[in-house]
């Protein structure tokens, strides 16, 4: 429509609006001078008149969208001619994404003669209802065996004869371009295919499965591993090496990392069926590393292997730019009787103590009995190699540490040991040691940002590694198998220090360190936890001071009695219970009230939650071990041990906290069905 055609229509709108203005006053004016009735006679010829005005301005502006659009679309034959001589297919679509109109390279590429009319999803296009606002929009799309990167991009028309570009006044229409992209895609595929991925593959038990077996039939077991490892390699086109007795490098192509994600590393279960007269099960770490860099994808599965042992064995890890993804973990990490790797590490914690200026020993947040006490006899160690040395504690402390945080406080010897995050922020030089105890996630220690700017850490730890545990420790000791941080740092103990001089409060925090993670040495106990605390016994921890350190008063103990009772059960052998608290020792009641359900007969995993502040919801995990709760707990962003885990939950009600554990624990269990019966 031109411009003059344009401004008629304007003028005749304009007119109609005055002459309904006319006949409104009109209107009034009967109705002063001659009456109601022929006021009202007036009134509905107004009515009339502003009807039409209304209804022409509508198709006036509708018909003036079509038109736009009409001749945005009907291109004059020679621009028409030049785009249909593109070599890419064009299009442009209405503002409901209808086709318009397209060039002949468009037409074969969605195969129709008559496209015109047709939405995407008749066209067959994977685009979906996105339309671009404006900035273009961009996705990778197939059309049968080809590749294309498509691109929407907005054209925003003015409407003829208008002066203002607002939502009145423009119509929309969408371009599409598609650059068909299969070689570069097919050749990057290819790339990837010829990609090498690095696995390293440990023996997680090997000295003690051989160990236990009749020295005749080890050949024959060293032979049937190795057998199931190069039938592993051999099904994904890979080269196997051998390291050591327990420790294997394996490379292959990338195109055959599906297969493994596929059988789900059914080398993990095939391992543990071997069984020729050995006591314990074969149980391997797996970690794959996954990158164009050779020395990269090295690193990544050095890193994996790492996690997957920290995380107790008997699981694989892959580990790629993007993150990480884990395989297995299923069963009970088991006792390694040897204190070889104890040794070793005390001599590498030793000298990286003396290598340091200050020392500063942190747990996690909320330190417990067990956190406590492993800085407290890690404590003793440094002193004793002549180095300064803080423990850093918030105010904020579990209440069960309380009598023993008073009796070092009056202790003279322990004056200013135990310092806040300010003191600790000075102490924190490019030489200052950190040793985190009880804890191997940076988001749970006690503070943190120091951890960020520490330039030598140190994690002694007995919880199962996740994916964002420390990195780039100097040295890591950490071992799921153990029952308590303060059983290894007692360990550690007897190696670091000659003639260690140990003081009570010090022998009695290790001891009732370990106490509290056993459950009065009834769950998660090995020999090596036994003859700890017979080390410590000969020391001189007294099992009555200790005693005292797990008292509860009147309102703990009804807390529990509460707790207890509104448990309700899931599946037959699963109890949760909820509860709303103010007590500031909630998380220790509610991890007994944990405890205590798994005394009722037939449950096998117990979950508590407890709503703290507003919004925040904890959840305390506990299990016989036919459960794994801490796989359950790391689905809720959480962690811990097979029997013993935890999670925090943020921006939430105690009913949405239990429906998210409901979902996780389902997802978990399905997992295993779907496992065993693989089977």
């Amino acid at each position: 429509m031109d411009k003059k055609l344009n401004f008629g229509f304007r003028i005749y709108q304009i007119l109609l609006y005055i002459v309904a203005g006319v006949l409104f006053f009109n209107a009034a004016a009967n109705l002063l001078l001659n009456g109601l009735v022929p006021a009202l006679v007036a009134f509905v010829f107004f009515l009339i008149v502003l009807g039409i005005a209304i209804y022409v301005s509508k198709v006036l502006r509708l018909t003036v969208r079509d038109q736009v659009l009409r001749s945005a679309v009907e291109l004059g034959n020679e621009f028409q001619q030049y785009m249909n001589q593109w070599e890419y297919p064009y299009a442009l679509f209405s503002a409901h994404l209808r086709l318009e109109w397209y060039n002949e390279a468009f037409r074969k590429v969605v195969k129709y003669e008559n496209c015109k009319g047709k939405t995407l999803e008749e066209l067959q296009i994977p685009w979906g209802a996105e339309k671009p606002d404006w900035d273009p929009l961009s996705k990778m799309i197939t059309l049968g065996d080809r590749y294309y990167k498509a691109v929407m991009s907005q054209i925003r028309l003015r409407d003829q004869g208008s002066y203002q570009l607002d939502l009145k006044n423009y119509t929309e229409v969408y371009s599409l371009s598609l650059q068909d992209v299969t070689k570069e895609v097919l050749l990057e595929q290819e790339n990837l295919d010829q990609q090498t991925v690095v696995s390293y593959i440990y023996i997680d038990n090997y000295d003690q499965t051989v160990s236990n077996m009749e020295e005749n039939r080890r050949p024959l077991l060293e032979a049937m591993i190795s057998r199931r490892l190069s039938d592993f390699s051999s099904a994904v086109d890979g080269i196997l090496t051998k390291m050591e007795n327990d420790r294997f490098i394996m490379v292959f192509p990338h195109k055959n990392l599906e297969k493994l994600f596929e059988n789900k590393f059914n080398v993990l279960e095939e391992m543990k069926k071997l069984n020729i007269g050995n006591k314990f099960p074969v149980t391997l770490s797996i970690g794959v590393g996954v990158d164009k860099d050779m020395d990269e994808a090295r690193q990544y599965a050095r890193a994996a292997v790492d996690l997957a042992m920290g995380r107790g064995g008997d699981q694989a890890v892959v580990r790629q730019k993007d993150g990480q993804k884990f395989f297995g973990g299923m069963t009970t990490t088991t006792e390694n009787n040897t204190r070889v790797r104890a040794r070793l590490i005390a001599y590498a914690l030793k000298e990286l103590i003396m290598e340091s200026d200050r020392v500063l020993l942190m747990g996690h947040a909320n330190p417990d009995l067990d956190c406590f006490g492993a800085a407290l006899g890690m404590y003793r160690a440094v002193f004793e190699l002549k180095k300064p040395v803080h423990i850093v504690m918030s105010a904020e402390k579990h209440a069960a540490v309380e009598y023993l945080y008073r009796r070092v406080n009056e202790d003279q010897d322990y004056m200013n040991i135990l310092i806040d995050h300010k003191q600790a922020e000075e102490y924190l030089g490019p030489n200052t040691l950190l040793i985190l105890l009880d804890v191997n996630r940076k988001v749970i220690t006690q503070y943190p940002d120091l951890v960020e700017k520490a330039k030598n850490i140190a994690v002694i730890d007995h919880h199962r590694t996740s994916a964002d545990s420390v990195e780039g420790v100097d040295v890591s000791y950490v071992e799921p198998f153990a029952s308590s941080a303060s059983e290894m740092v007692t360990e550690l103990l007897q190696y670091m220090v000659e003639k260690l001089s140990l003081r009570s409060i010090e022998v009695d925090g290790l001891f009732a360190g370990i106490a509290l993670d056993t459950k009065n040495f009834t769950v998660k106990t090995g020999v090596r936890t036994f003859e700890a605390a017979a080390f410590l016994r000969r020391r001189g921890a007294d099992s009555v001071r200790v005693r005292k350190m797990f008292k509860n008063d009147m309102g703990d103990y009804k807390a529990k009695a509460q707790i207890v009772s509104t448990a309700r059960i899931i599946g037959d052998n699963i109890a949760v219970a909820s509860w709303s608290s103010t007590l500031p020792n909630a998380s220790t009641v509610a991890a007994q009230a944990a405890d205590e359900l798994l005394d009722i007969h037939g449950i096998h995993a117990s979950f508590v939650l407890t709503e703290m502040d507003a919004g925040q919801v904890n959840i305390s995990a506990r299990s016989l071990g036919e459960i794994n709760v801490q796989l359950i707990m790391e689905e809720l962003g959480g962690g811990g041990h097979l029997s013993m885990a935890g999670a925090q939950l943020k921006d939430v009600n105690l009913e949405m906290a239990q429906e998210k554990l409901i979902d996780a624990i389902e997802t978990v269990l399905d997992r295993k069905i779907r496992r065993e019966e693989e089977e």
